[in-house]
């Protein structure tokens, strides 16, 4: 304690010192802000000039606009058009030159005489260049020329264009002219007054794009800017390029030495109205200076921090020791809450498996309809309070910070097939519309938490099921996108529903421990309230997001992005070029998604939007002389289902053509009538690439062989399992499950028989160990460790697998940890059993 006493005291002094380099920063940071924004002022004055400039130059183009509209409108010849100009002029200085444009170069007469010759109104552009290429509508532009030299009074001038066309004074075709309203410069500077008190030693210039004066205030020297930058700021080349290109395009403030070798700044922008002038605006840098920092308000925070320094060193003992005694208090109690849960956890489940065991064996035995349906009823009270059981220790870890991942390499294959098979009998009941579809699925195999990915996929799909009425549609959605992880892929996940949905005022407060929406519609439906807040926790820890979109009444939509690495091994080349498939399905985006998939199968589609049009396009190739290679029928169609297309088929055209039928639906309901309509196989939706191949190719190289998709564990019997199982009820269950299948078992009933059976058997062995892991005399998990470190290499290779009522992720860590094979959880999924010892045997046979 004293050494945290010491730590806290430690950080306050350093927060102290932070608190004085803060200040000392701060005050000398503060003239370069004060500067910094009487730069930014200055640049803003420059910027309004800009405007008044623009004002400017648009009012004197709008006279120079009615001197033409005028002309133009009365159809005048040149020296009427001189004329009216003459008359028209209210400012002296101002004069008007009206060229032609069609000849050698422009001639024309200008509305006041030569300086020279009073009565000479000629006016010659033989070699001045000043007139711009392309004049734009009056009214729509500023059309200006550069500052020249005024050809008849000499004076530095700027004009203002338009477009005419005169009448030619012998009678011959109209003529193209320019008017040109000629304003000295001097003039102009004159006009101008710019608000310029702030900065007393500022001078507005103008140049043009190529940085040649048109006004110049008095610090600037040379004829061009450019070059009287580059007289006192040496530049290269490419660097002066550099600047043109940043002052012509851009409003700015850059840095330079004026004739006098002294810091200056000229601000600079763009004239818009104009074809590359730009404004400039010099002021000498040291008139921007700072106003200093507020030493009064850095003095009030720093006494300020020092009271609440002072005041956390009285009061740190008292509240240390407080939060000491609530800390031990919370420790002990978190303690005693896992310790409970853990053992609560396998004491429940050790019945739940007697429940739930015998339950099954009874159902599987029975014959009596009646006792059948008491028995489904106990089966289905016996999940849903297991369910509860789950939710209940998996939020309580979660609230405990104990609940870790454990990734594996897995198949995303079987995590859907799973969740369709779980929601099948609930499905059924409810009559639901369910599809499962998924796109651009190339990476097959994945590496996460399989057992909490799984969780977070069921938990969505079945509270839509749930909360979706009899009659309704739950449809499942599944892509992968790129991810921005290195290695990784995105996985979407999206379930939709046209259920009761959710009010937006509990959409706030749905991913609380807990929380259930007050509806009369729902007050029926079982539930905790947990599944949300767990599977939000989850993809929390898996670093994903979830997003909700409902309303009340009309239905939910869940979407769950993850990124997931991606697994090492990965599906093999799989190729079906050369095969002419037929894809019926009355939905348009499963239409497009499995016709992606057989392409890059290397597979040649075709596709139908019903029953009835498979069934024609099949007598169509058929009578051309070329039937399809295979023709996948989707089951539930409106018009005409999967089994009754092909019943026409075969009974009706005479076609042998080999049928795959796809559903989200339970096989076993159709199995009869598929196979007396002539089905050749069942692929089970979603239909993913490696799915689609291995049917295929099977049904392609078997046509004439059993149905695809029927439950055929024959290959099972004969096999022999040892299970290692103290309790009496346990093990009278796992038996007579196995026996069923004709899988023969033997028991050890503590983890040291288990050991030395494995020791001392003759070989061959069992083909698989079941093993609990809580046992007399020895664990499970000691007896797993002293297997795997027997000296004989067959007897240490046993497949183990976990069976035991210890459920938490981290049991399941620890079973993997101490060499066994897998874990199975209490009370035992006999079809989790049959997968396992299935997958063990394969694994067997590949070697």
């Amino acid at each position: 304690m004293k050494n945290k006493r010491n730590l806290i005291v430690a950080v306050n002094v350093v927060l102290m010192a932070a608190i004085l380099v803060f200040i000392s920063v701060y005050t000398a940071n503060g003239s370069r802000k004060t500067y910094e924004n009487q730069l930014n002022g200055f640049v803003s004055i420059t910027v309004a000039m800009e405007k008044v400039t623009e004002n400017y130059l648009s009012g004197e183009q709008g006279i120079c606009d009615v001197w033409a509209r005028h002309i133009n409108t009365a159809g005048m010849t040149i020296e009427e058009a001189a004329d009216f100009i003459r008359r028209s002029h209210v400012l002296d200085g101002v004069s008007a030159h009206v060229v032609y444009v069609d000849g050698e170069y422009p001639v024309g007469i200008s509305t006041r005489s030569r300086v020279d010759r009073e009565d000479d109104y000629a006016v010659s552009y033989k070699n001045i260049d000043i007139i711009p290429k392309t004049l734009y509508e009056p009214g729509t532009r500023i059309n200006i020329t550069r500052a020249y030299t005024n050809p008849v009074n000499g004076l530095q001038s700027i004009a203002f264009c338009d477009r005419l066309t005169l009448k030619d004074p012998d009678g011959g075709a109209d003529r193209d002219a320019v008017l040109l309203r000629i304003i000295p410069v001097s003039d102009l500077q004159e006009k101008w007054v710019f608000p310029m008190e702030r900065y007393g030693s500022a001078q507005l210039s103008m140049i043009d794009s190529e940085g040649s004066y048109i006004i110049r205030g008095s610090s600037f020297k040379n004829f061009d800017f450019f070059e009287f930058y580059n007289s006192y700021n040496p530049v290269s080349e490419s660097q002066r390029e550099a600047l043109k290109a940043e002052v012509r395009g851009n409003t700015d403030v850059l840095s330079m030495k004026d004739s006098h070798g002294e810091p200056s700044l000229v601000a600079h922008t763009p004239i818009l109205i104009t074809d590359g002038w730009i404004l400039l605006n010099y002021v000498p840098q040291a008139l921007l200076k700072s106003e200093g920092a507020d030493w009064l308000l850095l003095g009030t925070v720093f006494a300020g921090l020092a009271l609440l320094f002072v005041a956390d060193l009285i009061f740190m003992m008292y509240f240390n020791k407080r939060l000491k005694l609530s800390a031990e208090a919370a420790e002990t109690a978190n303690r005693a809450k896992t310790d409970f849960l853990s053992t609560m956890s396998h004491d429940i489940r050790t019945p739940m498996n007697a429940i739930v065991g015998l339950t099954a064996i009874a159902e599987k035995g029975t014959k009596e309809p009646e006792t059948a349906e008491y028995l489904k009823k106990i089966r289905l009270a016996g999940g849903h309070l297991l369910t509860l059981i789950n939710d209940i220790l998996d939020i309580s870890k979660i609230e405990s910070g104990k609940l870790t991942l454990n990734p594996v390499a897995f198949s995303i294959v079987e995590t859907a097939s799973n969740l369709v098979n779980i929601s099948q009998p609930t499905v059924k009941a409810k009559n639901l519309d369910f599809d499962f579809r998924i796109n651009s699925m190339d990476k097959e195999n994945l590496y996460a938490d399989q057992l909490r990915l799984n969780q977070i996929f069921i938990n969505l799909l079945s509270n839509a099921i749930k909360y979706t009425d009899p009659g309704g549609r739950v449809w499942v959605d599944m892509k992968e996108e790129k991810s921005e992880k290195p290695g990784c892929v995105r996985l979407v996940y999206t379930v939709s529903d046209n259920g009761s949905g959710m009010s937006e005022e509990f959409q706030k407060r749905m991913f609380e421990p807990f929380s259930r929406q007050t509806d009369s519609r729902i007050s029926n439906i079982q539930g905790t309230g947990l599944g949300l807040a767990i599977t939000k926790r989850m993809i929390d820890l898996m670093e994903g997001t979830i997003e909700c979109r409902s309303r009340l009444g009309v239905g939910t939509v869940f979407c769950v992005t993850l990124d997931l690495p991606e697994a090492k091994k990965q599906l093999e080349d799989m190729n079906l070029d050369g095969v002419e498939a037929l894809l019926a399905d009355d939905d348009p985006a499963l239409l497009d998604t499995a016709r992606d998939t057989l392409i890059s199968l290397g597979a040649s589609v075709e596709t139908a939007s019903s029953g009835a049009e498979a069934v024609e396009m099949i007598r169509r190739r058929h009578e051309s002389g070329g039937d399809y290679g295979v023709a996948i029928v989707d089951l539930k169609m409106p018009d005409m289902n999967g089994v009754e297309t092909v019943r026409i088929i075969r009974r009706d055209l005479g076609v042998n053509v080999p049928v795959l039928l796809i559903s989200a639906y339970d096989w076993s309901d159709i199995e009869r009538d598929a196979k007396d309509a002539g089905v050749n196989g069942f692929v089970s939706k979603p239909l993913f690439r490696s799915t689609l191949y291995e049917k295929i190719s099977s049904v392609l190289e078997l046509n004439n062989g059993p149905v695809a998709g029927t439950e055929d564990n024959s290959d099972l019997e004969g096999m022999r399992v040892l299970v290692a199982e103290d309790n009496d009820i346990n093990w009278e269950i796992i038996s007579e499950l196995l026996m069923m299948y004709g899988i023969k078992s033997e028991r050890a009933d503590n983890g040291k028989k288990c050991l030395d059976m494995i020791a001392s058997a003759p070989l061959p062995l069992w083909d698989l160990v079941f093993m609990d892991v809580q046992m007399p005399v020895m664990n499970g998990l000691d007896a797993a460790r002293a297997i795997r470190a027997l000296e004989d290499p067959e007897r240490n290779a046993v497949p183990i697998i976990a069976m035991t009522a210890d459920a938490f992720s981290e049991n399941v860590a620890a079973c993997l940890e101490a060499g066994m094979n897998g874990h199975i959880a209490k009370p035992v999924d006999i079809k989790l059993v049959i997968k396992e010892i299935r997958g063990i045997k394969e694994r067997r046979n590949k070697k």
